[in-house]
């Protein structure tokens, strides 16, 4: 009996011994099939990373050249078709993370500036697709640059520990998470389009001015010089014969310059500037209302995460600078009829006040928002 019992407790042994080690291979398969996913959504990630910059970089040299060597400076569907490759990309990097990390893709630096260069290309395309593949090519030469650019910098710039996939910080577990952030971040997006938009504007406009200035110029110089190899018959005075008879001026040494190809190149600047501002008015028209419920969202998960729905932190101070450069655009562009150049240099100004805003105060490091975007040192 005591032999069989013996067995018997052997025998249960081994059972939950073999049970145990299929339980350690199940759990060993599950975390090598896990390490494997990672693996393949890491390496498609940086594929995609590859493949959004080279598309950006296409589309950019392609604007680039249209806005400065075509007269008309059209875009066309090569370019446009580069920055939707561009941003199918990103979309589909955003998609990976989001089932690599198991949270919404907006938890730090890395993630965020792919989500401003998809936002900056969505922008772009929505208001420069509107009216079909005619739209100017001087936007595109600014806004696919700076995408190709912000995904440069999360891919090239950040160290691998900042762009690698991790669990989010405590206060970051909560809804307002895509909610506010997102929001937030195509707000930015929107209003850089809308800033590149009025340094376009200033630049066709100085551009016009230097065009016009250079073209009377050269002008004036060939009449100069045609008077100097042709002597007195070409001097614009009236001449006088022997007999007292008057001849008339010599027409041919007028200057017109309110016709001719002057006038030609002022209508097709005056063109563009329209284009320019009116892409402008909308897309900070449109970014003002994005910043605005981004603000108004952050109070109350501030209220919700920390019991205050305003604290000055560095963050807050920069997104109500930022709301007011771009509030002072719209109250002088609708209220105050500021001249438009004015109002653009107000809103071109704001593309630098939005970097600040967005990522300087993250690489200080100071504040409530700078956790989860820079690794603590």
């Amino acid at each position: 009996a005591s032999r069989a019992s013996s067995l018997s407790s052997s025998s249960r042994r081994a059972r939950v011994g073999r049970a145990n080690a299929a339980h350690e291979m199940v759990e060993l398969a599950s975390a090598f099939d896990a390490v494997n996913m990672d693996i393949t959504l890491s390496g498609a990630e940086e594929a995609l990373g590859k493949c959004a910059f080279a598309s950006l970089a296409l589309a950019s040299g392609v604007f680039a050249s249209k806005a400065i060597f075509t007269d008309d400076k059209r875009s066309g569907k090569l370019e446009q078709y580069a920055m939707y490759g561009g941003n199918a990309a990103l979309f589909a990097s955003l998609a990976a993370r989001w089932v690599e990390s198991g949270h919404f893709p907006l938890s730090n630096m890395y993630e965020s500036l792919l989500f401003l260069a998809w936002g900056i290309t969505t922008v772009h395309l929505v208001v420069t697709e509107r009216d079909g593949f005619s739209k100017s090519a001087i936007p595109g030469a600014l806004s696919a640059p700076t995408a190709a650019l912000t995904v440069a910098a999360a891919t090239l710039a950040l160290p691998a520990e900042l762009q690698r996939a991790t669990a989010l910080v405590p206060a970051l577990k909560s809804n307002w998470l895509m909610m506010h952030v997102s929001v937030m971040m195509m707000s930015y997006a929107t209003l850089l389009v809308g800033s590149l938009s009025c340094v376009s504007y200033l630049l066709v406009d100085a551009s016009q001015d230097w065009a016009m200035a250079k073209g009377a110029l050269e002008k004036l110089d060939g009449l100069v010089d045609k008077e100097a190899k042709e002597g007195e018959k070409t001097r614009n005075r009236p001449k006088v014969a022997s007999d007292g008879t008057v001849t008339a001026m010599d027409d041919s040494a007028n200057v017109d310059f309110t016709g001719g190809e002057f006038a030609m190149d002022a209508r097709g600047g005056e063109r563009i500037m329209t284009e320019m501002d009116n892409l402008a008015y909308r897309c900070l028209g449109a970014g003002f209302a994005l910043l605005t419920a981004g603000l108004v969202s952050g109070a109350v998960w501030a209220n919700e995460a920390w019991g205050s729905y305003w604290s000055w932190d560095p963050k807050e101070t920069w997104a109500l600078i930022t709301w007011l450069v771009y509030a002072t655009y719209l109250h002088s562009r609708l209220v105050a009829n500021w001249d438009k150049k004015d109002s653009c240099a107000v809103g071109a100004a704001g593309f630098v006040v939005v970097w600040v805003c967005y990522v300087g105060i993250n690489l200080w490091g100071v504040g409530l928002h700078s956790y989860g975007w820079f690794a603590n040192r």
